[in-house]
């Protein structure tokens, strides 16, 4: 126990880990949010303003069709079909289906063995071999 103490501390001595930079805090003070016409206005609508710049900023963050089709290998985007209209199975997908029952059998048999291992008869197996 105390080699695994000494040699983390080690570690942090030879990282850097106890740094004053690292563990120094930025002491940053917030202004107060104001509105843009010296606070004279309505909570709600500088609520409402907010919500919807908030709303374009997100729309400029999302890709468009285009840019998530350059950013792809071949501009297949995975789960949209080729003609645009309905979603698309792939081999991922027929994977899981064929996968499913297999996992859910084996999970039922792993959780109900306890309870199934007092009507297996082990009479006729014997002892193990002492050598």
């Amino acid at each position: 126990m105390i080699r695994l103490l000494l040699l983390v501390a080690a570690a942090l001595q030879v990282s850097h880990g106890f740094s004053p930079s690292i563990l120094a805090l930025p002491r940053t003070r917030l202004a107060p949010l104001r509105a843009a016409d010296g606070g004279s206005g309505d909570a709600e609508s500088s609520a409402a303003t907010t919500a919807t710049s908030l709303e374009e900023k997100m729309k400029s963050w999302e890709a468009s069709d285009e840019e998530i089709r350059a950013a792809t290998l071949g501009g297949v985007v995975p789960g949209t079909s080729i003609g645009g209209g309905g979603e698309r199975t792939d081999a991922f997908d027929v994977g899981l289906y064929i996968a499913f029952p297999f996992m859910v059998i084996s999970c039922l048999a792993f959780v109900f063995f306890p309870l199934l291992v007092g009507n297996i008869d082990v009479t006729s197996v014997g002892p193990p071999p002492t050598s």
